[in-house]
């Protein structure tokens, strides 16, 4: 039988690169994400655990400094939930362009294995055509 030969095997083989980086840098952007929602969700307990300290004080002095820092906290809050969001978004376009670069090696792998198929397919055709001819000879 001879030597199946796929002349895409260079293309197969970049298609699966691309689509490996493509899948690390999704979760590089999916763990950055995680560590962007963990830093919010830090803040958020920060700023309930300085909500439930100020609102035990009865001085006033500390009240004040409490809203303060409660502003502060706010803003920081607010910028957090923005990095958040950008980073989710960065994680779907990477999810995106890893689901984009899966197709295009599928789409090469299947070629491949019709090829394979078809290859196979000969070569069995051959095999026969070899086995009926040596039949054909020793009844003639």
């Amino acid at each position: 039988m001879a030597r199946f030969k796929f002349r895409l095997q260079k293309v197969l083989k970049v298609r699966e690169i691309q689509e490996e980086q493509s899948k690390f840098r999704w979760a590089q952007e999916e763990r950055l994400a995680h560590e962007e929602r963990a830093k919010l969700a830090r803040l958020k307990e920060h700023e309930q655990k300085v909500k439930e300290f100020g609102y035990g004080q009865g001085e006033i002095l500390l009240r004040q400094a409490m809203y303060q820092y409660l502003e502060s906290l706010d803003r920081k809050v607010q910028s957090q939930t923005l990095r958040v969001a950008q980073q989710e978004a960065a994680a779907r376009e990477a999810k995106t362009q890893w689901l984009k670069a899966r197709q295009e090696r599928k789409k090469v792998s299947l070629l491949r294995e019709r090829q394979y198929a078809a290859f196979v397919q000969e070569e069995l055709s051959k095999e026969q055509k070899v086995l009926d001819d040596m039949r054909s000879r020793v009844l003639s």
